[in-house]
């Protein structure tokens, strides 16, 4: 399963965790069966409320799960 996580700065599985999804200036997708890491920067960060796009934000990482502490409506209507 590949698990993506919002990140504050890369430092790979150490990486300090981002309270919320949309502002994460990264993002860590961890595969759990292989153990291999990939970071993608947000390149959505700077956005107005309401105008995440999550698919750009993590740029083809194409993840089965985040663990995210917050998330706003629009972003978790656009990834459901």
């Amino acid at each position: 399963m590949r698990v993506c996580f919002p990140i504050e700065e890369n430092q790979g599985l150490d990486s300090p965790l981002c309270a919320h999804f949309g502002s994460a200036p990264a993002f860590l997708v961890a595969d759990s069966e292989t153990g291999e890491c990939q970071v993608q920067v947000n390149g959505n960060q700077h956005h107005a409320h309401g105008m995440c796009q999550p698919l750009h934000a993590l740029g083809g990482l194409a993840p089965d799960a985040l663990v995210v502490g917050g998330i706003g409506a629009g972003a978790l209507m656009k990834l459901g």
